[in-house]
Formats: C-alpha cells, sequence, structure tokens
C-alpha cells in the first residue's frame, strides 16, 4: 500500500510579492540600461559626425564682420570637398537618436538607434557607405554594453538584500 505525504507551506503569498517584486526591480534595471546603451551609441555616432571644419577662416560678411579664425582650429587651410565629410550639422546630426520607450515582446526589451527624418532616407546610406560614422561607433561602444547591464542589475538586486 503506497502512502501519501503532504506538506504545508507557509508564506506563498511572501515569496510570489517578493519575487514579483524582483522581477519588476530587474524590468526597471533592464529598461534603464538599454536607455544607457542607446545614449552611449549615440554620443558614439555624433562624434563621428563632428569631423574638422573644412575651412578655418571666415571672409567678411554683413553678419560677422571681417575675417575671423574659426574656434578650435588654428593656422589656416583648406580640405577640397573630394576628402571625407567635415563636421557635421542639421539634420542628420540632430537626426540620431534612440527609442524612447523601449517595448517588451515575449520576456525581451526592444529599443534601438538610428538617424530619422526624411531628408536623411537620400544620403545616411550614401555617408555611410563613402565615410563610415555609424558602423565604427556600434562596434567601439558594444563592449561596453554588459558593463551596464551587470552594474544596473547588481544595483536591483542589492536593493532586494541580494540573492538568497
Amino acid at each position: 500500500m503506497a502512502e501519501m505525504f503532504s506538506f504545508a507551506m507557509k508564506g506563498a503569498k511572501t515569496f510570489a510579492q517578493g519575487t514579483h517584486q524582483v522581477e519588476s526591480r530587474m524590468n526597471v534595471a533592464t529598461i534603464a540600461a538599454l536607455k544607457a546603451n542607446q545614449n552611449k551609441i549615440k554620443s558614439a555616432v555624433k562624434a563621428n559626425l563632428k569631423g574638422q571644419p573644412r575651412w578655418t577662416q571666415k571672409g567678411r560678411n554683413r553678419i560677422t564682420g571681417p575675417n575671423f579664425q574659426v574656434e578650435g582650429t588654428t593656422g589656416q587651410h583648406h580640405r577640397p570637398r573630394d576628402g571625407g565629410p567635415g563636421r557635421m550639422t542639421g539634420v542628420l546630426y540632430k537626426g540620431v537618436g534612440g527609442v524612447r520607450k523601449p517595448r517588451e515582446f515575449r520576456g525581451m526589451f526592444y529599443g534601438g538607434v538610428g538617424v530619422g527624418a526624411k531628408p536623411n532616407n537620400v544620403k545616411k546610406r550614401v555617408l555611410e557607405g563613402k565615410f563610415p560614422y555609424f558602423r565604427p561607433a556600434v562596434i567601439k561602444t558594444e563592449p561596453l554594453m554588459s558593463q551596464t547591464y551587470e552594474k544596473g542589475w547588481t544595483r536591483a538586486m542589492n536593493k532586494m538584500g541580494g540573492v538568497v
């Protein structure tokens, strides 16, 4: 004859609440790390778009008055148009952005960094092909991403008193 055994567990609700708290803190930490990594990539892309200006001297005109030296440059030089892009400003530079509200899909959070705005659709692929600015930024920041997640998750777990 087979004997049956039974057991009672006290604190099941407390356990469920605790795991829910840990999960929600980890989700918050994951989203924060995802946004931090997006910001790192955005900064690196924008840094790649900030080349040296083509001209170091501005000529006389009605707005600036007499000739003057461009800030941050020394000497006088001119780099012709056939070289890489100089300092990228305007729509391309301002179009670099990340996902503001990362989405959750099947237990994973998704975000991203890209170059938006309609005028950029014409030039961003051509410029990336000739003078890469996006891919090198991603390659440069990729090794740092796991550290951001570890730091956030460790902080979230330590708020709960650590893993028991």
